[in-house]
């Protein structure tokens, strides 16, 4: 499972968002990595997923969540994309 997780310097919440998926990488085998949005591959995802506010989140190349999200919400997540 590949996730991304959108997040910008200037963003207040981007190091919580950072910090609960880091958690979450740490006990799930994720292919996962924070990108900051005014980095090439950044960019092209916000264009490519038309993003329009961090932190954002991307499982499998779609679309997944805005915000941060709670580190069981999060884990939620990966157990439901897992399974499909």
């Amino acid at each position: 499972m590949e996730v991304r997780l959108l997040v910008s310097k200037w963003c207040p919440v981007c190091p919580q968002a950072e910090e609960i998926w880091n958690q979450v990488a740490q006990q799930h085998p994720l292919d996962y990595q924070a990108i900051d949005i005014t980095d090439p591959v950044g960019r092209a995802l916000v264009s490519n997923l038309r993003i329009k506010t961090v932190p954002a989140l991307v499982i499998d190349g779609k679309l997944r969540a805005v915000g941060v999200q709670s580190f069981g919400d999060a884990v939620k997540m990966v157990n439901e994309d897992a399974k499909t």
